[in-house]
């Protein structure tokens, strides 16, 4: 019997690896029942050497092509692609960025993952071009989609809620952690830049843009400073300057500058970043929105105590284990900084269970959704 063909929008691998770049890779790594599925990966541009080893599997191809179209990829994905499909003969599509080619056939079963709302809770966050494209495929490719897959159960219920799609044909399931890659990543030493940080600092990770809401983090860690202006801990942020407005970028840069205890770092390597992890002190993450919260999973991964904004996707993650603070209002700044003060006084570690949370797992329960509905299908195999 002929494997199942999956359609996968692989954009994502065509940069260094990122949130959803790591999904789709490690999925496909885990992917259970493997030879009864071959995936044809999708991208405008070639597939970027941070993930040689997916393009490796045996039941991997990639589908080259784009002409014009492929210096942009969202021209790729809504013009090239719809009619490149019509061409082959694929089982389903899977929409790995919450998006579907518009004018898919309609025999084509479609599967979403879905990974937030931002464009539709907090547009301004976004450049505008991303926000103007996602908003022109978006309402298509939810009522287009044969089963939606979010990344958290509190996504999951605010897309069924605000789409009014029919909850019967959502689930869950959860970004994971790779024990075995994070272990072979700590063999190699951290590099000498990093290496004289020391240990026992304040940890944040993540892109450096509006979302993300460090010039909140900026307040918190400045009245923590003031309370222990000798023996205060450095705060690094790891993570690009994204999209944040210039006079925040000048504001911290002047910071650093003048205290000498804010360290930037960006373009860090996967070895790098756990060793980062693994020697911090603290987390600190002050999120206005999640979709999920893959840094918060690897803090945890790495027994480190996590102070976060009180949202429910963070919940999901560290249950009653972590500290919850509230971020919406200046003065809640102050009361941050008298955690953070007292947990450097009396460090204690975390108490999570976060087994559940494996690529193992979310490999499993897209297999079964994939399963499900392809045997819905009238062209099943």
């Amino acid at each position: 019997v002929n494997p199942y063909a999956i359609g996968l929008d692989a954009r994502p691998l065509s940069t260094r690896m990122s949130g959803v770049g790591r999904l789709i890779g490690e999925t496909l790594k885990a992917f259970p029942n493997s030879n009864q599925y071959h995936f044809f990966l999708f991208s405008h541009l070639p597939i970027h050497s941070d993930h040689n080893e997916i393009i490796k599997l045996p039941n991997v191809t990639v589908v080259n092509g784009g002409g014009v179209f492929r210096w942009k990829g969202g021209l790729y994905f809504n013009f090239y692609l719809p009619i490149r499909l019509r061409f082959l003969s694929l089982d389903l599509f899977w929409g790995s960025q919450q998006v579907l080619p518009p004018l898919l056939p309609s025999k084509l079963k479609a599967v979403l993952t879905y990974c937030d709302l931002v464009l539709y809770l907090y547009p301004e966050t976004m450049r505008k071009l991303a926000r103007i494209q996602q908003r022109l495929v978006q309402s298509y490719s939810v009522h287009r989609a044969s089963f939606i897959l979010s990344i958290s159960k509190q996504t999951s219920e605010d897309m069924s809620n605000f789409f009014k799609f029919d909850k019967s044909k959502t689930g869950v399931s959860y970004p994971g952690v790779n024990h075995k890659e994070i272990l072979r990543l700590l063999e190699k030493p951290i590099s000498k830049r990093f290496a004289d940080l020391g240990e026992g600092y304040l940890l944040s990770v993540s892109t450096i843009e509006p979302r993300k809401n460090y010039p909140f983090l900026l307040e918190v860690y400045r009245a923590y400073r003031r309370m222990n202006p000798k023996d205060h801990k450095d705060w690094i942020i790891v993570g690009k300057i994204g999209w944040e407005t210039n006079e925040f970028i000048e504001e911290i840069r002047t910071e650093q500058s003048l205290y000498g205890d804010i360290h930037i770092l960006d373009s860090i390597g996967d070895s790098d970043l756990q060793h980062l992890y693994k020697n911090a002190g603290l987390f600190l993450f002050a999120s206005h929105y999640e979709g999920f919260g893959i840094p918060m999973l690897e803090a945890l991964y790495h027994g480190k105590y996590c102070m976060v904004s009180d949202i429910p996707t963070f919940r999901e993650i560290g249950k009653e284990g972590v500290t919850y603070l509230p971020f919406q209002k200046p003065e809640n700044a102050k009361e941050w900084a008298n955690e953070i003060y007292a947990f450097c006084k009396n460090p204690i570690k975390p108490k999570v269970d976060i087994s559940n949370f494996t690529w193992e797992n979310t490999a499993k329960i897209t297999e079964e959704v994939f399963s499900q509905i392809l045997l819905e299908s009238p062209n099943q195999k």
